[in-house]
């Protein structure tokens, strides 16, 4: 029984002893400090970017869907793409203090040519020079880029589903 009485005294004392470590452990381990508001505008940025490339990238929607449009008076697919690519140089572009001609620069990329390999290599250029700009200079208007570059993120996704594709976002995993 005096046998049986010190085991539990022992586990007991043990478990004491791990509790107040961890405790102590736990109080003294800096807290991951609350994302800023800036913080949380860069990463949906990146993160709305991301799934267009992703889109960009994804073969299960075919490449003759491309140019696949919901209305004649509006952007194929590809184009989409494309404007969404433009928007990234612009807003890279006024990042670092430069001016930036969207119509010219629509104009110019009229003669490139139209597959999805040239759009997905100009996207992921055009990403690469975006998110350090935007990381290391923040601005309120970027609020509004994001609010218009989640627009084209919903026509793709409803592109993709007007012709009977899920979406990336939304495949099982």
């Amino acid at each position: 029984m005096v046998m049986k009485r010190w085991s539990l005294f022992t586990v007991v004392a043990l478990l004491m002893v791990a509790f107040t470590a961890a405790l102590a452990s736990a109080q003294t381990a800096t807290a991951k400090p609350a994302p800023t508001y800036e913080s949380v505008i860069v990463n949906s940025w990146k993160n709305v970017h991301n799934k267009i490339l992703v889109m960009a990238k994804d073969t299960v929607f075919p490449d003759d869907k491309l140019g696949w449009k919901p209305h004649p008076d509006s952007r194929s697919v590809l184009e989409e793409l494309r404007h969404v690519t433009i928007g990234l140089e612009m807003t890279t572009a006024v990042a670092k203090g430069e001016k930036f001609d969207f119509a010219a620069r629509e104009k110019a990329d009229a003669g490139k040519p139209k597959t999805r390999a040239n759009m997905v290599a100009e996207m992921e250029a055009a990403i690469a020079a975006s998110f350090p700009m935007v990381e290391a200079k923040q601005s309120p208007s970027l609020i509004g880029w994001l609010e218009h570059q989640g627009e084209h993120y919903g026509k793709l996704v409803t592109a993709y589903r007007v012709n009977g594709i899920v979406p990336p976002i939304s495949r099982p995993k």
